[in-house]
Protein backbone atom coordinates (compact mmCIF):
# COMPACT_ATOMS: atom_id res chain seq x y z
CA UNK A 1 0.00 0.00 0.00
CA UNK A 2 3.02 2.07 0.75
CA UNK A 3 4.19 1.71 -2.81
CA UNK A 4 1.02 2.65 -4.19
CA UNK A 5 0.37 5.52 -2.35
CA UNK A 6 3.90 6.67 -3.63
CA UNK A 7 3.70 5.23 -6.94
CA UNK A 8 -0.24 6.54 -7.79
CA UNK A 9 0.84 10.50 -8.06
CA UNK A 10 4.00 9.96 -10.23
CA UNK A 11 2.30 8.37 -12.87
CA UNK A 12 -1.03 10.43 -12.46
CA UNK A 13 1.75 13.23 -13.43
CA UNK A 14 3.10 11.37 -16.53
CA UNK A 15 6.10 10.47 -14.22
CA UNK A 16 8.80 7.52 -14.76
CA UNK A 17 8.88 4.65 -11.93
CA UNK A 18 11.59 2.30 -11.39
CA UNK A 19 10.84 -0.71 -8.90
CA UNK A 20 13.02 -3.17 -7.94
CA UNK A 21 12.12 -6.32 -6.30
CA UNK A 22 14.76 -8.45 -4.04
CA UNK A 23 14.34 -12.22 -4.38
CA UNK A 24 16.33 -14.06 -1.93
CA UNK A 25 16.78 -17.74 -2.86
CA UNK A 26 16.64 -20.14 0.39
CA UNK A 27 15.96 -16.97 2.33
CA UNK A 28 13.24 -19.01 4.74
CA UNK A 29 15.50 -21.91 5.00
CA UNK A 30 18.97 -19.60 6.16
CA UNK A 31 17.71 -17.72 8.27
CA UNK A 32 20.18 -17.95 11.24
CA UNK A 33 18.35 -17.81 14.82
CA UNK A 34 21.04 -16.21 16.56
CA UNK A 35 21.04 -13.21 14.03
CA UNK A 36 17.27 -12.78 14.15
CA UNK A 37 17.41 -12.78 17.99
CA UNK A 38 20.13 -10.07 18.07
CA UNK A 39 17.85 -8.00 15.12
CA UNK A 40 14.97 -8.25 17.97
CA UNK A 41 17.22 -6.86 20.42
CA UNK A 42 18.19 -4.31 18.54
CA UNK A 43 14.84 -3.63 17.64
CA UNK A 44 13.58 -3.25 21.24
CA UNK A 45 11.81 -6.15 20.97
CA UNK A 46 9.73 -6.30 24.45
CA UNK A 47 11.53 -9.23 26.97
CA UNK A 48 8.40 -11.27 26.82
CA UNK A 49 7.96 -11.46 22.69
CA UNK A 50 11.42 -11.93 22.73
CA UNK A 51 11.68 -14.53 25.07
CA UNK A 52 8.78 -16.17 23.04
CA UNK A 53 10.52 -16.24 20.11
CA UNK A 54 13.54 -18.00 21.80
CA UNK A 55 11.89 -20.38 23.11
CA UNK A 56 10.41 -21.06 19.46
CA UNK A 57 13.75 -21.47 18.10
CA UNK A 58 14.74 -23.62 20.97
CA UNK A 59 15.41 -27.77 21.06
CA UNK A 60 13.46 -28.12 17.12
CA UNK A 61 13.47 -30.88 15.90
CA UNK A 62 12.73 -31.92 12.15
CA UNK A 63 11.54 -35.57 11.73
CA UNK A 64 11.59 -37.71 8.56
CA UNK A 65 9.37 -40.61 8.20
CA UNK A 66 9.59 -43.03 5.15
CA UNK A 67 9.48 -47.09 4.71
CA UNK A 68 9.44 -47.69 8.27
CA UNK A 69 12.42 -45.47 9.00
CA UNK A 70 12.44 -42.63 11.13
CA UNK A 71 15.35 -40.02 10.83
CA UNK A 72 15.20 -37.41 13.37
CA UNK A 73 17.84 -34.08 12.64
CA UNK A 74 18.36 -31.20 15.06
CA UNK A 75 17.61 -27.81 13.44
CA UNK A 76 19.46 -24.66 14.06
CA UNK A 77 18.21 -22.01 11.30
CA UNK A 78 14.96 -21.61 9.42
CA UNK A 79 11.42 -21.50 10.08
CA UNK A 80 8.98 -24.41 9.39
CA UNK A 81 7.45 -24.73 5.98
CA UNK A 82 4.08 -22.35 5.46
CA UNK A 83 5.06 -21.03 8.80
CA UNK A 84 3.09 -18.23 9.36
CA UNK A 85 5.95 -16.68 11.03
CA UNK A 86 8.94 -17.28 8.53
CA UNK A 87 8.33 -13.79 6.25
CA UNK A 88 8.24 -11.57 9.73
CA UNK A 89 11.47 -13.25 11.01
CA UNK A 90 13.32 -13.11 7.37
CA UNK A 91 11.65 -8.96 7.86
CA UNK A 92 13.33 -8.68 10.75
CA UNK A 93 16.57 -10.17 10.02
CA UNK A 94 17.21 -8.05 6.97
CA UNK A 95 15.88 -5.13 8.28
CA UNK A 96 18.98 -3.06 9.05
CA UNK A 97 20.17 -3.93 5.14
CA UNK A 98 17.11 -3.10 3.42
CA UNK A 99 17.16 0.40 5.61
Amino acid sequence: MEAKKFIEPVLENRGVVIMTSLDVKGAIDAAFWPNILHSLKELSCPRNLYNLRKGYFSHRIAVMTTNNVCIKRRVTKGCPQGSCCGHSFWNVLYNSLLN
